[in-house]
């Protein structure tokens, strides 16, 4: 099989002490058949089984939400005893995320969810790097055949679209317009500073179920444009390279510009949208602090990652507004 991923993904390492373990806790864990038959051919499968659920196969989380077999040191019982082989699929592939793209090939890459990581992915210095390599796959995958008729192809836009965004002598802003115009979209209008900010603030507001009246949304319009270039431009100064990783794995990860169903240049509006947003939340994080660390501004984009993964409301405010064709000039800005 053909795997296509990041380098990083090798060299991951789960390290539950550095998160909490996070991700053994409030999520449904599913329980395959295969690492079911390799329990049931144990002496103390038992000890296993009473923390199942038969009718619906996922495991019974403890009162405070965590994995059954997650110890006090935030290690996992089951790995501790057994070895990793076996871990349920789901558990192997956290925080991997792998789709199928055509037969026996396959694109793998990490979700920001993972703190550990975001660590690994954002800050490195040297560029995101694309690796074919033969590997074999049990992890859970997403089936993308139906929506990518031609995975060389689309490879080919995908790594194309990804020179873009490292194209470090250019800025962020111009970088985004490039790949905009490579997906065939054309902005004639000028950047509207009003409206940007007014359709960012409707959309985090439902990313968050935020109540804002007409006053609140009036406010918060008047202060984010009264702060958002110098903040911008800290930003962009300070965590340029952060920046470019977050895009590229974004893009790649999620299987841009095929992600959702629209086509191309719908696809590229949903993706330069997400960014705007991060832009969006940084200078809001930015303000209420005296100053934005690089911890901060990692722990931040964590979070909206999560919030757009886990909650539907944004996500959907981001599509609904990326089919509006005549109002995505609003997130396009020169400089």
């Amino acid at each position: 099989m053909k795997i296509f991923r990041p380098t990083y993904v090798k060299n991951f390492k789960c390290d539950g002490k550095i998160c909490g373990s996070r991700c053994c806790r409030d999520w449904k864990i599913f329980l395959d058949e295969e690492t079911r038959q390799k329990y049931l051919s144990l002496p103390d499968r038992e000890e296993f089984f009473q923390h199942v659920d038969d009718s619906a196969q996922v495991f019974k989380l403890q009162e405070s939400g965590a994995c059954p077999f997650l110890n006090e040191n935030f290690l996992c019982k089951l790995q501790l005893k057994h070895g990793e082989d076996f871990l349920p699929a789901i558990c192997q592939s956290f925080p991997r995320v792998t789709y199928k793209l055509g037969e026996e090939i396959f694109l793998q890459a990490m979700t920001l969810t993972c703190p550990v990581a975001a660590i690994s992915i954002l800050l490195r210095e040297e560029p995101i790097a694309i690796r074919n390599e033969e590997l074999g796959i049990r992890n859970y995958f997403f089936d993308f055949t139906k929506r990518i008729s031609d995975a060389e192809k689309f490879l080919a836009r995908q790594q194309a679209a990804i020179k873009i965004l490292q194209r470090r002598d250019l800025s962020i802003n111009a970088r985004l317009k490039n790949l905009c115009e490579f997906f065939g979209e054309k902005i004639s209008v000028d950047f509207d500073e009003e409206n940007h900010a007014a359709t960012l603030i409707e959309i985090f507001g439902e990313t968050y179920g935020a109540n804002l009246d007409g006053d609140k949304k009036n406010r918060l319009i008047e202060t984010y444009r009264a702060n958002r270039k110098k903040i911008l431009e800290q930003l962009r100064g300070n965590f340029s390279v952060v920046l470019e990783n977050y895009l590229v794995n974004e893009f790649f990860m999620r299987c841009y510009p095929c992600a959702f169903t629209g086509g191309e240049k719908f696809n590229c509006r949903v993706f330069v949208t997400v960014y705007r947003l991060i832009e969006f939340a940084a200078v809001l994080a930015a303000l209420s602090r005296a100053r934005l660390t690089l911890e901060d501004f990692l722990e931040m984009i964590c979070a909206l990652n999560d919030k757009l993964d886990h909650g539907r409301g944004g996500m959907e405010a981001i599509k609904n507004f990326a089919a509006q064709e005549e109002k995505f000039y609003l997130m396009i800005e020169g400089g």
